[in-house]
């Protein structure tokens, strides 16, 4: 196949649809579900759960990191809702027709029907859900900065099982399969590649070239997903000992601080999942989408 007959089929991939990019969304907000619950889940489990934030990830833990599982929950319900009755739109004014028989020799008068102002829809529980999300959000980091200042008030509780390892399914079973993929050559391969494919884009972007990002925007997530992974497998093996892995200063924050060490094995784990699925998604909408043509 040609470089011209290739980029003719990432052309078509790129025609812009109104169906196409809701079903698009809804695809992302269906991963997005799974995701949130588990992320809270893990939080209650483990007792700690990192929080993305402008300066990075900050650890989140005891009560602050069942106040962050509380806002990943209160999202996981306002994306369900959202799923089940789509987006709400205020009600369709009623059609009133007035009529008014006169007799004869009245005087006639002309009566015009009253105008009905449509009145927003709003939903409680997508209201209930931002506000539990956002007051657990403020509580999180208010407890996070009394716990930098020493005060503990925020260090309890702890999580239910800081040790289990049935949150790191299927690890379990597939880590020696994903061990070649922390390797250093394959890692400096998939930085690499990203590497090529951004100059690529920049200059196609340069050039003038429609659809510039679009490969991108596609092939970056999946090349995260692969170095997610990887990291995953040999997080969880090298502090076990497992095929061969001898990692002393990995098996010592096991040992000392199961909950935390845990949680980012997790989150390797379903980070790689998330650029896999919602990552993707996101990528090609946002790739194929006219926003990322300048003309």
């Amino acid at each position: 196949m040609s470089l011209r007959a290739a980029w003719s089929r990432v052309e078509a991939l790129r025609h812009e649809s109104v169906h196409s990019d809701s079903l698009l969304m809804r695809a992302a907000l269906i991963g997005c579900v799974p995701i949130l619950l588990a992320y809270g889940c893990a939080g209650v489990v483990y007792g700690n759960l990192p929080m993305m934030t402008p300066a990075g990830l900050i650890d989140m833990p005891g009560a602050c990191a069942w106040l962050t599982a509380a806002m990943a929950f209160a999202l996981a319900i306002l994306a369900i809702d959202w799923l089940v009755r789509g987006e709400l739109t205020p009600p369709q004014p009623q059609v009133i027709v007035v009529t008014k028989r006169w007799s004869r020799g009245s005087y006639t008068q002309s009566v015009m029907p009253p105008h009905v102002f449509p009145e927003p829809r709003s939903s409680l529980l997508r209201i209930g859900c931002l506000g539990v999300a956002a007051v657990a959000c403020a509580s999180a980091l208010v407890g996070r900065a009394t716990l930098a200042l020493g005060w503990q008030a925020f260090a309890r509780p702890g999580g239910l099982a800081p040790q289990a390892e049935w949150p790191l399914y299927p690890l379990q079973w597939v880590w020696p399969w994903l061990l070649p993929l922390a390797r250093r050559p394959v890692v400096l391969g998939l930085i690499g590649a990203g590497a090529v494919l951004l100059a690529a884009a920049y200059f196609m972007n340069w050039r003038k070239v429609r659809g510039a990002w679009f490969p991108f925007l596609t092939v970056l997530p999946m090349l995260l997903t692969l170095n997610y992974l990887g990291d995953a497998g040999f997080d969880f093996a090298a502090a076990r000992g497992l095929g061969g892995l001898v990692e002393p200063e990995l098996a010592r924050e096991l040992a000392h601080q199961p909950g935390r060490y845990n949680v980012f094995n997790f989150l390797s784990l379903w980070g790689a999942i998330g650029f896999g699925t919602v990552g993707l998604i996101l990528g090609f909408w946002l790739g194929r989408s006219r926003v990322m043509d300048e003309d």
